[in-house]
């Protein structure tokens, strides 16, 4: 009984339909999955010559490695639906997974029927340009391109195709984000509007902290040190109802120490007392969760609610209705660069990675501040001396 060969082996043949004329190319390898076991391709061309160069080409690709596994036949859609749910969604946060669902629907939909094994670049693009006829933000046509650089780039570890196509796609570009933050006055308005808000503290620690929505919203009374007047950022919530869930700073900056004042602390014990009588008056309905800002019963406050709270208040203070509560920590940020506060100061109490990030969100600020420096600089240098005269240093 004769043995099959060790080694892949192909050849060329015309195609059992004698109709077609074509040349059908076939090679057997050994599974790389299945020890002892074989598979077969085939792939069928016009022309005899073709048919032949593609067997070589497959061999020789099968011969290097013997490993080796051909491009898969599964469909795009349902491999990125797979790696979603699968891989990403235990890789990142819940916010951040549904912004890539959403960012990927397009592709699915335009795209997802096309084995994976035959992307091209030029696919990938014609969703981009797709999306922004469509109006799509370069922000969210950003997102769809990354998850698509990563879902591919996991193709090509799992051996399903030799290249990632995205790699060779540019999304468009995303502009540089300018701040237009509340000024001080705006946000002393905004202030006045709280104070007979039942979520009062919650509007001043954001606003003079510069803490994030989630990061304010994630605060536990372990997290205050009244000695020292400092409150730790160390975790953040995010999330809708049920969903809600706690998670750590994106970056080791995330995680910091922010420097209170006294009436910030007095604010901080005042609610601390109000808490005590709430929980008080909810009796066995209380759930003890430690956190700072929480509904009556003490469950932590959802997202959403404080957000349509903060847009009522913009009303009472007869403020834009197109400021974020994001906005209240650029204002704090962009009055302490133009009170002369150093940059690294500001970007370390906001948790930013690098002070990069703090100089391009905030960078316009700063000019002022150079034009006050350069004035200075005369007197710095020049102190009293009236020999340091303009006249006399351009006469000479």
């Amino acid at each position: 009984m004769p043995t099959r060969p060790r080694n892949p082996t192909g050849f060329v043949r015309q195609h059992p339909d004698t109709k077609t004329k074509r040349w059908q190319g076939i090679i057997k390898y050994p599974d790389p999955d299945k020890p002892g076991q074989w598979k077969t391709r085939s792939k069928t061309f016009d022309k005899r010559a073709e048919a032949q160069q593609w067997v070589d080409e497959t061999l020789a690709e099968h011969r290097k490695n013997p490993q080796y596994r051909p491009p898969s036949d599964e469909q795009f859609g349902p491999f990125l639906t797979r790696w979603l749910n699968d891989v990403a969604r235990i890789q990142v946060r819940a916010t951040t997974w549904s912004a890539y669902y959403y960012a990927v629907q397009p592709v699915i939909h335009l795209i997802g029927d096309k084995p994976v094994k035959n992307l091209t670049p030029l696919d990938i693009q014609s969703v981009y340009t797709s999306m922004v006829r469509e109006g799509t933000k370069p922000a969210t046509i950003r997102i769809t391109h990354n998850v698509c650089r990563q879902a591919l780039d996991a193709a090509v570890d799992y051996a399903m195709i030799p290249v990632n196509p995205v790699h060779r796609v540019k999304p468009p570009r995303v502009p540089k984000p300018v701040v237009h933050p509340p000024t001080p006055v705006e946000a002393q308005s905004f202030l006045r509007a709280a104070d007979s808000h039942m979520w009062r503290v919650l509007w001043y620690v954001i606003a003079l902290t510069g803490c994030r929505r989630g990061e304010a919203l994630g605060l536990q009374w372990g997290d205050i040190d009244w000695d020292r007047r400092t409150i730790i950022i160390q975790r953040t919530l995010a999330g809708k109802a049920a969903r809600k869930q706690l998670h750590e700073p994106k970056t080791a900056a995330g995680r910091r120490v922010v420097a209170s004042s006294m009436f910030l602390m007095g604010l901080m014990k005042d609610h601390l007392h109000q808490q005590k009588l709430v929980r008080l008056a909810a009796g066995p309905d209380w759930v003890d969760t430690g956190f700072v800002f929480t509904t009556r019963t003490g469950k932590p406050l959802d997202g959403d609610n404080v957000r349509r709270a903060f847009k009522k208040l913009l009303t009472v203070a007869g403020l834009d209705k197109s400021t974020r509560i994001h906005d209240l920590r650029h204002a704090m940020a962009t009055t302490w660069l133009a009170q002369g506060i150093p940059v690294k100061v500001v970007s370390e109490r906001l948790g930013h990675a690098s002070i990069a990030i703090t100089l391009q969100l905030y960078g316009h600020v700063l000019p002022n501040m150079q034009a006050e420096a350069a004035e200075q600089m005369d007197t710095w240098l020049l102190g009293d001396n009236p020999d340091a005269s303009p006249r006399r240093h351009h006469e000479t």
